[in-house]
């Protein structure tokens, strides 16, 4: 693998450059950069993707790795575990997270990420003698178990190393939103109390709150406003989702929870969005969910050559529990995980030819 380290990470290359020096299709690697976070351009005031030498050097490693072979899923896997092992190679052998798996029994050899070629939900690492070693649970069992525990420092651990494997759309669909369904669980058995809850959600909100604020949010198309409607505290879906349409070069503008119909519709004023994405989780603020829908279509929602904009799109788990809801609501229910959001919205701006 090329020493990544040593080549310019200035954005100098416009998308027509990338193909010619790499013979790679511009949507090829459009599409890797979507799902996989691989590339990593960046993007000028007009939303122009602009590429770096270290860039142009990954789209031609990964076009290599699929020549031979692999399927990109696993190249890219095996990029950032080369990746991690350049980055952390002075203190892997110390690593504490390493350390609690071989005392716990998950890892009988001293481990290397170096032949991690595959996306597995329970994370393969290559024992010494390059033979595939899976751990014995799952990463989002480590996590929730250590928050049902208020080991926060644990959990954190657990995550710091996922986020050196997998891509952020994986982080969230393979250890974040499993790991808070499982304490969830646990709650409504009442094996856990309301505390416990509370913390592993706070501890999750935060570390969300993190990569979200680091993909630049503030960068992309759109833009597209995501809160949840008045009443509703409860985020981490919504959050998900921000980032999901994030990663996949949406401009978001998160408003965050508990927000009143009339601030919204000031703040929809004032933006102009082709999208608005509310939130609700139980039956109360579902109803509130509905005014505000409403109080956007009588005070926001305008002509836009035969189309209305913006588009309105909602969720929440409630709309799972009780989907007959959904037929009150003059809106689109975002039915997708919140991995799939940027797709789906993708999808939804077509249909409705609207050019953002």
């Amino acid at each position: 693998m090329p020493n990544f380290d040593r080549l310019r990470t200035e954005a100098v290359y416009n998308t027509r450059a990338v193909v010619q020096k790499t013979g790679v299709p511009a949507d090829t690697f459009r599409a890797w950069e979507r799902r996989y976070g691989l590339p990593t351009p960046c993007r000028t005031q007009g939303n122009q993707r602009l590429y770096s030498e270290r860039d142009i050097a990954t789209i031609g490693w990964l076009r290599d790795q699929t020549m031979d072979g692999l399927t990109i899923s696993q190249a890219v896997a095996l990029y950032r575990s080369e990746e991690a092992i350049e980055t952390t190679a002075e203190t892997e052998l110390g690593s504490p997270f390493l350390t609690m798996f071989r005392a716990a029994g998950m890892l009988a050899k001293p481990t290397s990420y170096r032949n991690l070629a595959d996306t597995q939900e329970d994370i393969n690492f290559a024992g010494a003698d390059g033979e595939s070693q899976p751990l014995k649970r799952p990463l989002y069992e480590l996590v929730a178990d250590a928050l049902m525990s208020f080991d926060d420092a644990a959990a954190e651990q657990v995550i710091e190393e996922a986020i050196a494997i997998l891509p952020v759309d994986q982080i969230c669909s393979q250890v974040f939103e499993p790991a808070l369904a499982e304490v969830g669980s646990r709650w409504q058995r009442q094996e856990i109390g309301v505390g416990v809850e509370h913390f592993a959600s706070a501890f999750v909100l935060r570390k969300i709150g993190t990569l979200f604020n680091l993909s630049q949010p503030h960068i992309g198309k759109g833009p597209v406003v995501a809160a949840c409607v008045e009443g509703e505290r409860h985020e981490i879906g919504l959050l998900l989702t921000a980032l999901s349409l994030s990663k996949g070069g949406y401009r978001v503008v998160y408003l965050g929870p508990n927000l009143p119909a009339d601030e919204l519709c000031d703040a929809v004023a004032s933006l102009n969005p082709p999208v608005v994405l509310l939130s609700a989780s139980t039956e109360d603020t579902a109803l509130n969910l509905m005014t505000s829908v409403q109080a956007l279509r009588e005070r926001v929602i305008h002509d836009n050559g035969g189309m209305q904009r913006p588009l309105i799109a909602y969720g929440g788990g409630v709309f799972v529990k009780n989907p007959d809801l959904r037929a009150r609501i003059d809106a689109d229910y975002l039915s997708c995980r919140a991995c799939d959001a940027s797709r789906v919205v993708d999808q939804l701006l077509a249909e409705i030819e609207i050019k953002v």
